[in-house]
């Protein structure tokens, strides 16, 4: 069997988590254009998306709207909810194969600076967990300069001991959910990382 048909029999909903700036997003671009040219139907997607919740997130990040931890990560709930009925679960059915930039993990993780991890995990009982999830890891300090390169303003949550305390959950995380959820080197050169994460399904 080809490494495109086991995917296409096993490997559907694919996430790409870590902290800013450790270049998850370069990532995903590149895993999807690989299994497309293996002959995949990709879509790519991201959180927080752009619907009308997403936009209010990324106020709230931008330091635009203040909101309490708890209501912030209320909305990320209730933008992933919408995430999965307008985009993730339709493309599953149609049977494409779905990557998303950033999913759950990234509530439990970056929710965990001011919130309780485990209700944090309660909130996405009945939430569809990913198949796959390749977790990158890049020191705070290396994420931090690269997106001072990006010459944008920074969001509430890049800050080096934020992005520490942060790095600690996803282990955590890694350690409880097993071998549903990879840790990768993400400090070598895009494609060589890309490659692995490739040859990990």
């Amino acid at each position: 069997m080809k490494k495109g048909e086991q995917m296409e029999k096993k490997v559907k909903f694919i996430v790409i988590e870590g902290l800013d700036g450790c270049g998850k997003t370069t990532q995903v671009k590149l895993l999807a254009e690989k299994l497309r040219k293996q002959g995949e139907k990709v879509i790519e997607t991201d959180e927080p998306t752009k619907g009308p919740v997403g936009k209010l997130i990324r106020q709230v990040l931008e330091k635009k709207v203040i909101l309490p931890p708890n209501a912030l990560q209320l909305l990320f709930v209730a933008d992933r909810g919408d995430h999965l009925r307008r985009t993730i679960k339709p493309a599953l059915s149609a049977g494409k194969i779905v990557i998303s930039d950033r999913y759950l993990w990234s509530t439990i993780a970056y929710g965990s600076l001011n919130l309780d991890k485990n209700w944090l995990l309660s909130l996405h009982r009945y939430c569809l967990y990913p198949n796959i999830s390749i977790f990158l890891e890049v020191k705070p300090k290396i994420c931090l300069q690269r997106i001072g390169l990006r010459g944008e303003g920074k969001t509430i949550f890049e800050e080096e001991e934020k992005l520490r305390k942060v790095w600690q959950i996803y282990q955590w995380l890694a350690k409880k959910f097993g071998e549903d959820i990879i840790i990768i080197d993400g400090e070598r050169k895009p494609e060589v990382i890309s490659r692995e994460i490739l040859n990990k399904f």
